[in-house]
């Protein structure tokens, strides 16, 4: 079955990582039926000279001001050519590759959001933008878009990922489904290894044995099994996979024993040398979840390091 054409919407602010993110993002997705828009929010006021023309204090900067203005301008062009270029090295026809820079009328954030409800199929964004104090003290873009951007993938780049290996990370069956189905019709899942991973939390585990075992005679053993487990349902994500047109031998599941879910998770990335982590976004948490321990996908943004986090809702 011929897979429909996609619209990748990555946003830019002419760092480094966003650079990253365009460049992932041509290396994942199908190079011959995707269309990629590098897309920037001009924050400066085009009225700021306009305002301060006339005032004594600033007649001696007005030049200055002129300047800082057209070289800030000329770097963004500089930046979105050679975006352009990096993607195209990768593979990606340069007729499928477009710039858009839109002046700034509301919150960056909130002109990302808009744009991607423009008939996007995702978003790929840098975990970090140009300021990394601010990211640091008030919170990056990405994370912001982590809590906001509904219905549409996002995927979030930290560093330079590998990008042949993927890890689902499951936890409800809903959301796991979701997940298979998206990168499914994003992807040409037939070129990557994908790892499934649940981690069963040892503090819902207090009627366990000690002896606790994750396997056994080919089952999954889970103290968590009940009509809410996922476990049960691994099998028929391996199965949906395949049906996707990856092969068994490169999909793997793995249920691993953990009070921390998210470390458990970064850790066996690491070690399986997975540069991509899919994660479903609940469109419902507990408040107390929210306000205390915060969502599973904003604190394995804040730990990850080389590797992009799928924000699938």
């Amino acid at each position: 079955m011929t897979k429909q054409q996609m619209k990748i919407l990555v946003p830019v602010d002419g760092s480094d990582q966003a650079l990253q993110a365009a460049v992932y993002a041509a290396k994942m997705f199908p190079k011959d039926r995707s269309e990629m828009v590098l897309f920037h929010v001009d924050a400066q006021n085009p009225d700021l000279g306009k305002s301060i023309a006339g005032n004594p204090l600033y007649d001696s900067q007005m030049k200055n001001i002129d300047k800082w203005m057209a070289t800030d301008h000329k770097a963004m062009h500089q930046f979105m050519d050679q975006a352009v270029s990096r993607v195209v090295a990768v593979g990606i026809p340069e007729t499928s590759v477009s710039v858009k820079i839109k002046k700034k009328e509301d919150r960056v954030i909130e002109e990302i959001i808009r744009e991607a409800r423009e008939g996007y199929d995702a978003v790929v964004v840098g975990k970090t933008g140009k300021s990394r104090l601010k990211d640091k003290i008030i919170g990056s873009l990405a994370i912001k878009l982590a809590g906001r951007l509904q219905r549409i993938p996002l995927v979030i780049v930290d560093g330079e990922p590998k990008t042949g290996k993927l890890l689902i990370s499951v936890d409800l069956r809903e959301e796991a489904f979701r997940c298979i189905y998206s990168i499914g019709e994003l992807l040409e899942i037939q070129n990557f290894t994908i790892a499934i991973c649940h981690v069963a939390r040892c503090a819902a585990m207090k009627n366990a044995p000690e002896t606790f075992t994750p396997h056994r005679d080919g089952e999954h053993i889970c103290p968590l099994r009940d009509v809410e487990c996922i476990c049960p349902s691994i099998d028929k994500m391996k199965e949906c996979l395949e049906e996707a047109g990856i092969l068994s031998e490169s999909i793997s599941d793995l249920i691993l024993e953990s009070s921390n879910p998210v470390d458990s998770t970064l850790d066996l990335s690491r070690e399986q040398q997975i540069g991509s982590i899919v994660v479903g976004r609940r469109a419902i948490v507990p408040f107390v979840e929210e306000l205390i321990s915060g969502r599973y996908s904003q604190k394995m943004l804040k730990k990850m390091q080389n590797m992009a986090l799928w924000v699938v809702s």
